[in-house]
């Protein structure tokens, strides 16, 4: 990731780039990835014939230099990763409509610079990593819009594309945004609590027991709304950045995002955010100004887009209500090594 990061960085002093350091860039010298801004972009350069009329030359220069740009934009967005099994271009080979709409996307880039000097032209395009991008990758998976039901087989097809083995979620209560209060209000009942703790004294050792015990705790008597999620990879070497990465306890349950949540209006517009440090990311909106910090063990096996946290930090995020409004608002943030 380092090489990438330094490649684009040449890349955006040449073609005259305002770089932050702040920002999370990955490319090369064609263009690449601003995954702090959520914006993939690509220079094109241009030349007219030898025999072009003079007043002809600039026009048809700029002209070369655009399908440059777009042919260039083209090529990384397809490598855009989705997830630790998914890049865009295997979701492109797959159906005519996506390839459709990822050219429609390519074609309605934004030019943020335009140079024609020495009768070279040069001109240099962007996209939003969001909005329409997501929702193609999303539709051309056919997600459900539907809520996700844990002990059925009928969540989204995206979510199935995206990991063929998704968890068995039969003992997680997931919440979405509109019945969470309700959810968590039926959960801290006498009841529900007891009951909750009679099944793992029956299915768990002593110790694991206790830290479940202990977690719910937590959660209940916690006052603290957090107003997001904030996710310190920065010692994960092996991490891969993606634009939809996962969140996974050690014995790989899947924490965010859930199916209902690859289906979400506030999901599609954009996942998650990156950033190079943790008090960056702390003034970040995103996240706001109390987002949940939580710190990342590792990578889950062979997929280096899905980090893994304590079971103890998974439990907490399960059951508090403040969270799981965020999760479902994508108010999430992942904080990389340089």
């Amino acid at each position: 990731m380092l090489k990438s990061l330094m490649l684009s960085l040449i890349f955006y002093v040449f073609c005259g780039f305002t770089v932050l350091a702040a920002d999370v860039i990955q490319g090369s010298e064609t263009g690449g990835i601003n995954w702090t801004k959520g914006t993939v972009f690509a220079s094109g350069y241009g030349v007219a014939s030898d025999n072009t009329p003079l007043r002809k030359k600039r026009l048809l220069a700029r002209r070369a230099a655009q399908v440059d740009a777009y042919r260039n934009l083209a090529e990384i967005i397809s490598g855009v990763r989705v997830s630790s099994e998914t890049v865009v271009k295997d979701l492109e080979v797959s159906s005519d409509i996506i390839r459709t709409k990822l050219n429609a996307i390519v074609k309605g880039a934004l030019i943020t610079k335009d140079i024609y000097q020495n009768e070279i032209a040069q001109v240099v395009i962007e996209i939003k990593m969001d909005g329409n991008l997501i929702e193609t990758i999303s539709k051309g998976s056919k997600a459900s819009k539907t809520s996700f039901q844990p002990n059925t087989s009928q969540y989204s097809s995206f979510a199935k594309y995206i990991d063929g083995n998704l968890p068995k979620v039969s003992s997680w209560r997931l919440f979405n945004q509109a019945n969470a209060a309700e959810m968590v209000a039926e959960s801290d009942s006498i009841i529900s609590l007891l009951q909750e703790i009679k099944d793992k004294i029956n299915t768990l050792p002593k110790e694991q027991t206790i830290k479940y015990i202990d977690a719910k705790l937590a959660s209940y008597n916690g006052s603290t709304q957090f107003s997001g999620l904030l996710i310190d990879a920065q010692n994960i070497t092996q991490f891969e950045l993606a634009t939809i990465p996962r969140l996974r306890t050690q014995d790989g349950k899947i924490i965010y995002p859930t199916p209902a949540m690859l289906a979400s209006n506030a999901f599609k517009k954009r996942p998650v955010s990156y950033d190079f440090n943790v008090n960056d990311a702390l003034k970040n909106k995103r996240v706001a100004y109390t987002p949940y910090i939580v710190k990342a063990l590792g990578t889950y096996k062979s997929r280096n887009s899905d980090l893994v946290v304590s079971d103890d930090v998974a439990l907490f995020i399960k059951n508090n209500g403040y969270i799981a409004k965020t999760l479902d608002k994508a108010s999430v943030m992942i904080v990389v090594g340089q």
